[in-house]
């Protein structure tokens, strides 16, 4: 699944996954909406902004989804201060790209992260990203 508040991104998101193979399961751009396609369509993993629509970030919400639904996540995001990678060094994702994301970037990082999570046994280690 994607967690990014501007469609043209995540429509941009989308179709780089496909491209790879992956099957998108949907977007969200906000806590809630995540929230319910998590519960909806139990993605493997959630490719997750830190900035989302309304009062809860991605930082948050990735943390959410880990703790209600065992979904890991991969940030994209332009934002790497100090403060921002301390709060998602604590959320344990699986992996982290900086925008602008190229896609070869966004493929590395996927196939560690389903090769980590498929080695913990939550996740097959097939392309379907979410």
């Amino acid at each position: 699944m994607i967690v990014e508040d501007d469609a043209l991104v995540a429509l941009g998101i989308r179709m780089t996954l496909q491209d790879l193979g992956y099957d998108v399961v949907g977007i969200a751009a906000s806590e809630p909406e995540a929230v319910d396609l998590a519960a909806a369509a139990r993605p493997s993993l959630a490719l997750m902004d830190i900035r989302l629509r309304g009062v809860v970030d991605g930082i948050d919400t990735a943390r959410r989804l880990r703790s209600e639904y065992n979904i890991r996540s991969i940030y994209l995001s332009a934002y790497t201060d100090e403060n921002t990678m301390t709060r998602v060094a604590q959320t344990y994702p699986v992996g982290f790209v900086q925008k602008p994301y190229s896609a070869p970037q966004l493929k590395a990082a996927l196939e560690l992260a389903l090769r980590r999570l498929g080695s913990a046994g939550s996740t097959p280690a097939e392309p379907s990203a979410g």
